[in-house]
């Protein structure tokens, strides 16, 4: 049995009218782009390859198939196209030559490593201190509106159960270096108020009840955009208070656009936390971070056994099921777009295993959560104008807000196109 949840409420609609009539984004393109990005040598696709027009805050990614589609407002047509991916030449063509094509761009590989040696050369830490220190002037520290598509999936062992899509717009009220728990918790009330602008859910209903408590988990509107780390900074791993609890080393990189490009790699040195292992880029010449990867550091294996009787799951009716430690992969980009550097996009994938002691049987269960920035306003109008809500989903999942989403719509907003196998999947619910 699938579902499509649908809504009529007058409220949201009325939201949905003003964020239309302010936000002079993506909604108001009249002209698109469209095509794929391939690696030039091996003609594979990229995912996740940063497409931005210049002199503007629009901008979007490829999928997993290479594709991607950008709506751009008619006045941009004599901008330029830029295509980027960390390791690879950048690419820039006309917009007016790209209007009603389906577009092959083929990225060149591009030597990373430094040749030249520095003679002074920074610590892994003095510089993750630098880009602390400079999280303001990279990023703003005036609020801001991010829209932004945003799909999720639900997966019952290797069965799609259910897929969410949506646009959403996000209330940012500004970056900051956060030192103490105050200030992260001031941050946390009054950051990321969202409105779901519009969107689709299509359920197998029985799979997911089968879910029991897995299959209802879902967060608020802004839950997605409180990952960004480089907002939500205090006590992560490249704050000076976790220093003593991870590993670090580094390399110097050659960056593309020129200068150098600070990687970093981290793992938690002290077992008696579930920690975090993974990798993170840093702009040399800004200190802005440009792309963070975290897993599960498996040096927390022990405390995440110590502590999984703590929580005990309900699946298939069944009470009594413990979690696995769970295999996550979280990467997210952050792009500049005219004077300052943004959260491009979220990648969070998560997968856990679940055993019932009793009987010894096991159930693999996971999600896949992409959202993709499309456009940014610092705008005072459009900032005033606003009508998100914090608590919007909060008591009720996000995903069941949505209504059904046409093709009408779709060509007015920025949105991640859908892979062919992901496709075939979809089309296994809806029937």
């Amino acid at each position: 049995m699938n579902s499509l949840h649908s809504y009529n409420s007058a409220g949201i609609l009325f939201g949905i009218l003003c964020v239309c009539l302010c936000l002079n984004l993506s909604v108001m393109a009249q002209l698109s782009v469209s095509g794929s990005v391939s690696d030039a040598d091996h003609d594979t696709p990229m995912l996740f390859a940063q497409i931005a027009v210049s002199n503007s805050t629009i901008g979007t990614v490829s999928n997993e198939d290479g594709r991607f589609f950008l709506g751009i407002p008619e006045i941009h047509l004599k901008d330029t196209l830029v295509v980027t991916y960390l390791g690879y030449e950048t690419a820039r063509l006309a917009v007016a030559g790209l209007i009603g094509k389906n577009t092959l761009i083929r990225l060149k590989p591009k030597e990373l490593l430094l040749k030249e040696v520095e003679v002074v050369a920074l610590t892994p830490e003095e510089v993750m201190r630098r880009m602390s220190v400079r999280i303001s002037a990279n990023y703003g520290s005036d609020s801001i509106l991010l829209t932004a598509f945003y799909r999720s999936q639900k997966f019952a062992g290797k069965k799609l159960a259910e897929y969410a899509e949506a646009v959403i717009t996000d209330l940012k009220t500004g970056y900051y270096a956060l030192n103490t728990m105050k200030e992260m918790k001031e941050l946390a009330s009054h950051s990321n108020v969202t409105l779901l602008v519009k969107g689709r859910v299509v359920s197998d209903t029985s799979l997911v009840n089968s879910m029991g408590d897995v299959g209802k988990m879902a967060g608020c509107l802004g839950c997605i955009f409180a990952e960004d780390l480089v907002e939500n900074n205090f006590r992560t791993m490249f704050g000076e208070e976790a220093f003593r609890y991870y590993k670090y080393t580094m390399e110097e990189l050659s960056n593309p656009e020129g200068g150098k490009i600070y990687h970093i790699r981290f793992d938690q040195a002290e077992k008696k936390i579930k920690g975090f292992k993974g990798e993170l880029f840093i702009d040399g010449s800004s200190f802005a971070m440009m792309k963070i990867v975290l897993r599960p550091s498996y040096q927390g294996f022990e405390k995440y056994e110590k502590d999984k009787m703590k929580r005990i799951y309900t699946i298939q009716n069944i009470p009594g099921w413990i979690a696995g430690m769970p295999l996550y992969d979280r990467t997210l980009t952050y792009s500049k777009r005219k004077d300052y550097w943004c959260l491009s996009t979220i990648h969070d994938e998560q997968w856990v295993t679940f055993t019932q002691p009793s009987t010894g049987q096991r159930i693999r269960m996971g999600y896949k959560n992409d959202l993709v920035v499309t456009d940014v306003s610092r705008d005072h109008e459009q900032l005033r104008g606003f009508t998100g809500d914090k608590q919007a989903g909060v008591n009720r999942r996000w995903d069941q807000l949505a209504g059904q989403a046409d093709e009408t719509f779709w060509a007015n907003f920025n949105y991640l196109p859908i892979e062919e196998q992901l496709r075939k999947n979809i089309k296994g619910l809806e029937k």
